[in-house]
């Protein structure tokens, strides 16, 4: 809520409306562990999505609101496949339209930590490692999830045979330079490639 004008802002009205009681905390982590505002926008409207799901007794496995998500707002989603979406919150008891209209955006959400939460969404151009690790690695989690429950819907409706899958997303760096390869994070942990010490050790 907005101190100087007493007025409840978007993301107020909707966490309340959607039952959302951590909302505020799980955005104030989120923001201070390098999530983007982009990163946020996207963390409430499936929380948001997930909460209604919840409500009218669907299922909410992990990955399920992420999907169903996209298809409702990515751009690169055909439109058969957004009818389809919408099709299901129908017959569900969801109107697609309301439930789509309480989405917020990262400017909402950037307002909301400015005038409500009193976070400064100003940050330093300087990308830390440990934010950088954080985004990435998450990004990584995120496209694990959706695989796997890719994956559980193609078996489930016969596409697909694969009795216990364990999705693993590799994450790896290669230096056309010296040909050195590394994990992610063995890169970050290592501070470089073997470019590196060869330029250390030419220094004067």
């Amino acid at each position: 809520m907005s101190a100087e004008s007493g007025t409840t802002c978007k993301v107020d009205r909707v966490a309340e409306k959607r039952g959302l009681t951590e909302l505020d905390d799980e955005l104030r982590e989120r923001w201070a562990d390098g999530d983007s505002l982009r990163d946020l926008e996207r963390y409430c409207n499936e929380a948001i999505l997930r909460s209604a799901m919840r409500a009218a007794g669907m299922e909410t496995l992990d990955g399920e609101a992420a999907n169903l998500y996209r298809l409702l707002t990515d751009d690169d989603v055909g439109p058969g496949k957004r009818i389809d979406a919408k099709s299901r919150l129908q017959r569900n008891g969801l109107d697609p339209e309301t439930l789509t209209s309480d989405f917020v955006s990262y400017q909402t959400v950037r307002t909301h930590l400015n005038d409500c939460l009193d976070v400064t969404t100003a940050r330093d151009s300087t990308l830390s490692v440990d934010s950088a690790r954080n985004t990435v690695l998450k990004l990584v989690s995120r496209t694990e999830s959706v695989t796997t429950q890719t994956i559980a819907r193609l078996t489930e409706q016969g596409s697909l045979t694969i009795p216990s899958p364990s999705v693993t997303l590799s994450l790896r760096v290669a230096c056309s330079e010296c040909g050195d390869e590394y994990t992610f994070t063995g890169l970050l942990e290592r501070g470089g490639c073997s470019c590196r010490a060869d330029e250390e050790a030419t220094d004067p």
